[in-house]
């Protein structure tokens, strides 16, 4: 089975949890956590080890490397996880250079609100930040609005936001209704005009 390409893990800033790129034997783990990241927005697939066990493969292999599938750990329980990567053209291969997407975050109900999804968030966009990515963008379930909100990102309105990219333009659709497409700028220059975002270039 492929694995990731490893970065190099953290500590959450208040010392509790250890995040770094996920391995084989953190599946279980993730099964148990991630189904409910995405929930509504197609879930299920991530209690099938197998199609994890793909993913990670898919880490190692696709894009040189960059999406990532991620783990806080607290001891050696999977407390949490996250999966996040450069935006994709419509081929699935050709990443816009400077977007990048926060998939989705899940912690377990009996680990949140002790800094694990902060230490998860933090490390998605430090790795994004690392391949390029100047825009970080997140589809957000409604009770995690103010956690974004709180961490400097914005509501965009749906539902869909088009990025332009080399390959043509990324349109980033909102799933279900009842989520916000939130997004981050590390850049004066990127701003919204009405549901295209200009002034991100893909090199």
């Amino acid at each position: 089975m492929g694995r990731q390409k490893q970065n190099k893990p953290r500590r959450s800033a208040g010392g509790s949890f250890f995040v770094r790129d996920a391995l084989d034997a953190d599946i279980p783990g993730l099964c148990a956590v991630m189904p409910e990241a995405f929930g509504f927005m197609g879930g299920a697939p991530w209690a099938n080890p197998g199609y994890i066990a793909q993913g990670l493969e898919s880490c190692a292999a696709g894009l040189s490397g960059r999406q990532r599938i991620k783990v806080a750990l607290e001891n050696s329980l999977v407390a949490g996880g996250s999966y996040s990567g450069l935006a994709l053209a419509d081929d699935g291969q050709t990443a816009h250079t400077q977007l990048g997407v926060i998939h989705g975050i899940a912690v377990r109900p009996d680990h949140r609100r002790r800094g694990a999804a902060s230490a998860l968030l933090t490390a998605c966009e430090d790795y994004l930040g690392d391949e390029g990515a100047r825009v970080m963008l997140a589809e957000v379930r409604p009770r995690s609005v103010e956690f974004f909100a709180a961490r400097g990102y914005e509501a965009a309105p749906g539902p869909a936001l088009l990025i332009p990219m080399a390959a043509g333009t990324y349109v980033h659709q909102q799933t279900a209704p009842t989520t916000t497409l939130m997004w981050r700028s590390r850049s004066a220059a990127v701003r919204l005009d009405g549901t295209a975002m200009v002034g991100l270039l893909d090199t």
